[in-house]
C-alpha cells in the first residue's frame, strides 16, 4: 500500500529516530521557515525534549548549559542565513570547554545561492575553525542507497561531538514545499516503517584514539628524585574521586596544592591545609613571588583564572609540566616543558600506584611555610571581610555562599565577578560551581545559567555584572517561557568596572568612562517586570539575606540589584592587597 509523503518531513523523522536510539534527550529550536521539516519532526518526538528559543545567540548558549548540566550532547536547530552565524559565539565558547553540541543547520539548494535569494549564504562549514567535524546532509532522496548513506552520516555526526568532545555542523539543504500536508512523492507504508526500523537499530561507534603514554613513567621518574614540588589545580570540576586521588598525591609528595576559585575543590581547603586558596592575594607581593622557589610545577586541567598566579608561573625557573585530559597547552606563557595528555584523576591514580616518596624534610618545609602564608593571608582576608561594608563585591558572593544549600548551582559571570569570586570566595558547603571560561565572553551568561538550572531541581543561582547583564537580556525570554527559578544577582557598577583595574584607568589624557568603562544607567526593574520576573534592588546585608532565600522559594526567576559604587570597590580591593602584603611580607617564612 502506498502514500503519499513529503521527502523532507521523511527525512527529519527518520533522523529524529536515529538520534533518539544514539540516547540524544534535548533540542534547542529556533524558528524559521526553511527549518520547518526538522522542526516538524523534533516537535512529534516523545523522547527528546525540545526548548523553544526565538534568538538564536540565546539557543546556543542554553544548549551549552543544558550539556554542563546533563552531560550529555545536545541539538541546536536554526534556519538559513544569518540565523546560523548568531550561533558563532556559543560554539566557539563550546569548542573550547569540550562541549558536545550537535547543530543542525537548514540551508537553501545549492541552485538557489549566488542568485539573491533571501537569507542565503554559504554556510558550508561556517564554523570551521571551531567544530570537531562537518557533515552534508544533501537534498532528501526517498530510496535506500540515499537514505543508507544519510543514516552513516547522523552517526558520524553524533560520534564524533561525543568522541571529540565538541560541537559539529550538520548542513541540511531543503527545498520547498516543507509542510506535513504539502506530499511530494509516493512510498509504500512497508518502506516508510522498514526504514524507521533500521534508523533505530543503529548501533553508535565512539572511537577515542588510545595513544600509548610514556608521559605518565615520565612523571613518575621524575616525580620519586624531586623535592618542592607544587600542584596547581586549574579550571576543573570537582569530582570527588578525582579530590580523593589528587589529596592523595599532595599527601604523598607533601606537596601543596594552588587550588583555583573554580576548580571546585576548595570547599575541602578547611579540612586539608594542603589545598592553598589565597594564593591570588599573596603572590602580589613581588617579594613573596622572590621567596617561592618550587623545583616543579604540575598543572592540572585548564589555565587558572588568577593573574598574579599565571605571572608568577611565568617567572618561575621551576621545571613546569602540564597534565591537560585532551594533550591541550593551557599555558599562556608558553613556558612549560612538557604536556601529558590524561584525566586528572587517572593521572593522579596512576601516580599514587607508582610512587614510592620518602618524605623529605625540604620538602615538607616548603609545604609548611606556605600553609603558614595561606593561612596568614586568609585570616588577614576574614577579618578585610568583616570590616568592609555591604555592598562590596566580595561580601555579597560570600553572603550568597553562605545562604546556598549543598548540591547548589552557582553560575559566576565572566570578568569582574570571577575575579572576586577567586580573590575572596571562601566555602565549606559542596556547590556545584560553572562558568563559560572556554574564551571568557560576557555574551550569552543567562542564557546559559537558564540551561545549567531548567533541568535541575535544585537551587540555582547566577551572579553577574550590568554589562554581561545588558548582553544577554533576550535570555531573560527563556527564564519566563521555561518557568525557570533562577536566582540572578545583579551587581550594577555602572559599567565595565573590571577596566578600573588596569593601567588604562589612571591615564589622563584619555576618556576613560566614554571610551572604556562604558556606563549604561539602565533601568533593570523595568526590564525583569516586562520579562514577567521578580525584581528586589537591595542596599543592606540583611535585606539581600532575606529577598535571596525568599527567592528560593519562588517558582519563577528572580533579579536581585545592588548598586555598587565601582571606585570605592576598587579603593577596598587595593587596600586590602595593600595590608595583606604588608603583613604576609613580615612573616618569617622560608621557601627557598
Amino acid at each position: 500500500m502506498n502514500e503519499l509523503v513529503n521527502h523532507n518531513i521523511l527525512w527529519s523523522e527518520l533522523l529524529v529516530t536515529a538520534l533518539e536510539t544514539y540516547g540524544i534527550k534535548y533540542a534547542c529550536i529556533s524558528p524559521g521557515s526553511r527549518n520547518t521539516p526538522l522542526v516538524v519532526a523534533f516537535q512529534k518526538s516523545k523522547k527528546i525534549k525540545s526548548f523553544v528559543h526565538i534568538d538564536e545567540r540565546s539557543s546556543g548558549f542554553f544548549a551549552l548549559g543544558l550539556v554542563y548540566q546533563t552531560k550529555s550532547p545536545v541539538v541546536i536547530i536554526t534556519t538559513s542565513g544569518t540565523a546560523v552565524t548568531e550561533l558563532y559565539p556559543a560554539v566557539v565558547e563550546a569548542f573550547y570547554k569540550h562541549a558536545p553540541l550537535l547543530i543542525l543547520t537548514a540551508d537553501r539548494p545549492q541552485s538557489m545561492h549566488n542568485i539573491g535569494a533571501s537569507q542565503t549564504i554559504n554556510q558550508v562549514n561556517i564554523f570551521k575553525n571551531h567544530v570537531r567535524g562537518y557533515y552534508e546532509a544533501g537534498m532528501p532522496k526517498i530510496n535506500k542507497p540515499s537514505l543508507f548513506n544519510f543514516s552513516k552520516k547522523i552517526a558520524g555526526a553524533v560520534a564524533d561531538s561525543i568522541s571529540k568532545k565538541g560541537p559539529v555542523q550538520f548542513n541540511f539543504p531543503f527545498a520547498k514545499p516543507f509542510e506535513p500536508s504539502a506530499e511530494t512523492e509516493e512510498a509504500s507504508l512497508s518502506f516508510v516503517e522498514s526504514m524507521h526500523r533500521e534508523f533505530s537499530k543503529n548501533i553508535l561507534h565512539i572511537y577515542y584514539k588510545n595513544k600509548k603514554n610514556n608521559d605518565i613513567q615520565y612523571l613518575v621518574d621524575l616525580l620519586q628524585g624531586s623535592s618542592k614540588v607544587m600542584l596547581i589545580l586549574g579550571n576543573s570540576k570537582y569530582k570527588e574521586a578525582m579530590a580523593n586521588e589528587i589529596l592523595k598525591l599532595s599527601n604523598t609528595l607533601n606537596a601543596p596544592i594552588f587550588a583555583d576559585g573554580f576548580s571546585n575543590i576548595r570547599f575541602l581547603a578547611k579540612e586539608n591545609k594542603n589545598i592553598i586558596t589565597n594564593f591570588s592575594s599573596f603572590l602580589k607581593s613581588d617579594k613573596i613571588r622572590k621567596s617561592i622557589t618550587p623545583r616543579l610545577i604540575i598543572q592540572f586541567g585548564d589555565t587558572p583564572i588568577s593573574t598574579s598566579l599565571l605571572e608568577y608561573f611565568k617567572d618561575s625557573e621551576a621545571n613546569k609540566i602540564l597534565v591537560h585530559k585532551f594533550g591541550e597547552t593551557k599555558d599562556p606563557s608558553n613556558t612549560a616543558g612538557k604536556v601529558v595528555s590524561g584525566k586528572t584523576e587517572w593521572v593522579c591514580k596512576v601516580l599514587n600506584n607508582a610512587l614510592s616518596v620518602k618524605p623529605k624534610d625540604e620538602q615538607i618545609e616548603f609545604l609548611n611555610s606556605l600553609i603558614k602564608l595561606d593561612t596568614t593571608a586568609g585570616e588577614i582576608k576574614d577579618l578585610f571581610l568583616e570590616s568592609t561594608s555591604f555592598p562590596f563585591e566580595g561580601k555579597v558572593i560570600n553572603i550568597v555562599l553562605s545562604e546556598l544549600p549543598d548540591e547548589s548551582n552557582l553560575m559566576i559571570s565572566n570578568s569582574l565577578p570571577a575575579r572576586d569570586f577567586d580573590y575572596f570566595a571562601k566555602y565549606n558547603n559542596k556547590i556545584k560551581i560553572f562558568n563559560n571560561r572556554g574564551v571568557s565572553g560576557i555574551d550569552g551568561i543567562i542564557s546559559t545559567a537558564a540551561g545549567i538550572a531548567v533541568q535541575s531541581e535544585n537551587t540555582s543561582v547566577l551572579i553577574i555584572g550590568d554589562l554581561a547583564f545588558y548582553h544577554d537580556i533576550s535570555g531573560l525570554l527563556a527564564l519566563k517561557k521555561h518557568e525557570i527559578p533562577l536566582i540572578i544577582i545583579l551587581l550594577n557598577n555602572d559599567g565595565g568596572a573590571i577596566f578600573e583595574t588596569l593601567p588604562i584607568a589612571k591615564e589622563e589624557d584619555v576618556q576613560f568612562e566614554e571610551y572604556s568603562k562604558t556606563p549604561i544607567d539602565l533601568d533593570f526593574k523595568s526590564i525583569v517586570k516586562g520579562f514577567g520576573g521578580n525584581y528586589k534592588l537591595t542596599s543592606s546585608s540583611s535585606a539581600f539575606v532575606k529577598e535571596f532565600n525568599s527567592a528560593k522559594k519562588k517558582k519563577s526567576f528572580s533579579v536581585i540589584e545592588i548598586k555598587i559604587d565601582s571606585k570605592i570597590s576598587q579603593n577596598e580591593r587595593e587596600k586590602f592587597w595593600t595590608v595583606l602584603t604588608a603583613q604576609v611580607e613580615a612573616e618569617d617564612g622560608n621557601f627557598e
